[in-house]
């Protein structure tokens, strides 16, 4: 998944930078994580469009990249714009989110034991971002 701004063509016209509302262009492949250990958010978990953790025996911290990690890998991001993916714990025990440097924390403070979280992660900022768990 991630966020690279596509040529779209409409009705025929001139090709055009695509946009809000001009569809979903993802294909979504989930990356199983088996480490019983506190994570981070990778790129590539982000750009697979899910992740699924698999090996937790307590809870865990989850802490999100950087707006400087977000920013260099998504460059065609504007103001406004958003990536979202999945998140799931199989485990009986919850992910804690931990915010890193320029992008803030709404929405559920968990992803829940035995449950997922859909994440948006939208641009807000020249350098940041809003990490939506919902």
């Amino acid at each position: 998944m991630g966020m690279k701004r596509v040529v779209i063509q409409e009705g025929g016209s001139l090709p055009k930078v695509s946009g809000p509302a001009a569809g979903l262009l993802s294909n979504i492949q989930p990356v199983e994580v088996t480490a019983d250990a506190n994570q981070t958010i990778t790129l590539s978990q982000i750009n697979a469009g899910a992740v699924f953790f698999t090996g937790f025996t307590a809870g865990r911290t989850l802490t999100v990249p950087t707006a400087t990690v977000l920013l260099t890998a998504y460059s065609d991001m504007d103001i406004g714009d958003a990536v979202t993916m999945f998140v799931s714990i199989q485990d009986a025990f919850a992910g804690t989110w931990t915010a890193a440097a320029g992008v803030t924390l709404r929405g559920r403070a968990t992803t829940p034991a035995s449950s997922w979280s859909a994440v948006c992660i939208v641009r807000t900022g020249a350098a940041t971002f809003d990490w939506i768990v919902l």
